[in-house]
């Protein structure tokens, strides 16, 4: 119990000091700000799902359905914020506060003055909000379109992409502030508070393309099939994890990214059937072609992938630290774990769906789902070197990434 209080008061006694650091208010303004705006992405982000899902079952008759009223919640509330503190930093520049300088903000349009995690999520979310009206005019044009591949659905996504990104930047750049502090920051587990917010963004850029991955359907060759979903999940594995290890260059970090992209995946999954049958029951509607929401497993199970490259990582940095090779934290060679990535981003997929037919065939199956997850053995073998090289691309970017975001002050 006294080794208790003493922690306590440790811990008060560095927060008492962190607080009397010249730029605190500056830390607090842009480390709160961060934190409300990274709860109005995940909202954003199930109310994208929900959208998916609400489309493709229940249709599309106005614009101000209930899952694009959550997503554009997030999305303008979001853009709001980073306004807000576009305009707060500019003032907070040219009156020379404490923690606000040509180090640790970047200039935009050469007077506003601003993070620069903060003006790329701002260009995101104006991406977003041009997109929607001109997808609303598409929709009316043309009706209901689930596609992902829709352009100003893919502008969206620009936009989103785009301003989850500057989120990320936007903590790691804290985390970087609190790394060089002269006084400790709270800790849990071993991370900051803006290293955790790191973690989960991540885990919520892997998580949010499982609900997509149905709108990579293979490419159909002649007698064969190209298949694309292979792709999307390499993609994402190799440049997040091999990132999200050199960001905080701490062994078992991807482990614990996958340990949050789990329940998030799960969530989703969880949400997306009840809100459509509680909404559509709500407000009078019909299922199109008789298709009734469902409980997708397999994408609640696909994270199996996930945690299979997030331990290709770890063990890459455990054999590497043991043998030498490199220095503390560093990581060489991510192009071949990109390559390797490949491998069970084309096998895990289907293993799931046939493990699911032959052990729960109880369970039902969206058809899309088993459409995109049952790819031939010979579809599979052809698809296998084109995922492969965009792993060993995306794994060498996600040295960059890795390296900016454990550096960057801005």
């Amino acid at each position: 119990m006294a080794h208790g209080i003493a922690q306590r008061k440790e811990k008060a006694a560095s927060y008492k000091l962190a607080s009397m650091q010249p730029d605190f208010m500056e830390r607090r303004i842009r480390q709160t700000s961060g934190w409300i705006m990274l709860g109005l992405m995940l909202l954003a982000e199930l109310g994208l799902a929900w959208d998916r899902r609400w489309h493709d079952i229940v249709g599309r008759d106005q614009f101000w359905i209930p899952p694009h009223i959550m997503m554009y919640t997030g999305v303008a509330g979001a853009g709001l914020i980073t306004l807000g503190i576009v305009l707060v930093d500019t003032q907070r520049y040219y009156q020379k506060k404490a923690g606000v300088d040509d180090s640790s903000t970047s200039s935009v349009l050469g007077f506003f003055h601003a993070p620069l995690g903060f003006i790329l999520l701002g260009f995101g979310m104006l991406i977003d909000a041009i997109a929607a009206p001109f997808d609303n005019y598409w929709h009316e044009l043309y009706g209901i379109d689930v596609t992902f591949w829709a352009p100003f659905h893919l502008m969206g996504h620009l936009g989103a992409a785009i301003g989850g990104l500057g989120i990320i930047y936007a903590f790691a750049s804290e985390a970087v502030q609190q790394r060089q502090a002269e006084h400790p920051s709270r800790r849990l587990l071993g991370l900051t508070g803006p290293e955790w917010a790191v973690v989960v963004i991540l885990a919520a850029f892997m998580e949010i393309i499982l609900p997509a991955l149905t709108a990579f359907t293979p490419v159909v060759l002649g007698s064969v099939q190209l298949l694309s979903y292979p792709l999307i999940l390499v993609l994402t594995a190799s440049l997040f994890l091999v990132s999200a290890y050199l960001c905080f260059r701490k062994p078992g970090i991807t482990l614990l990214t996958i340990l949050i992209l789990w329940p998030l995946s799960i969530a989703t999954e969880l949400f997306t059937p009840f809100a459509l049958r509680f909404m559509a029951m709500r407000l009078g509607l019909t299922y199109r072609l008789g298709r009734e929401p469902i409980v997708d497993v397999t994408l609640a199970l696909l994270p199996v992938f996930y945690l299979v490259c997030a331990l290709m990582v770890e063990a890459a940095v455990a054999w590497q630290r043991r043998s030498g090779k490199v220095g503390n934290g560093d990581l060489r060679g991510a192009w071949l774990l990109g390559i390797l990535m490949a491998i069970p981003a084309v096998v895990i997929p289907p293993a799931i769906v046939h493990a699911l037919h032959l052990w729960a065939p109880g369970i039902p199956l969206p058809p899309d789902v088993v459409q995109v997850l049952q790819p031939t053995w010979l579809n599979m073998l052809l698809s296998l070197p084109l995922a492969m090289l965009l792993g060993a691309i995306m794994a060498s970017l996600g040295t960059v990434f890795g390296d900016i975001w454990h550096w960057n002050t801005q």
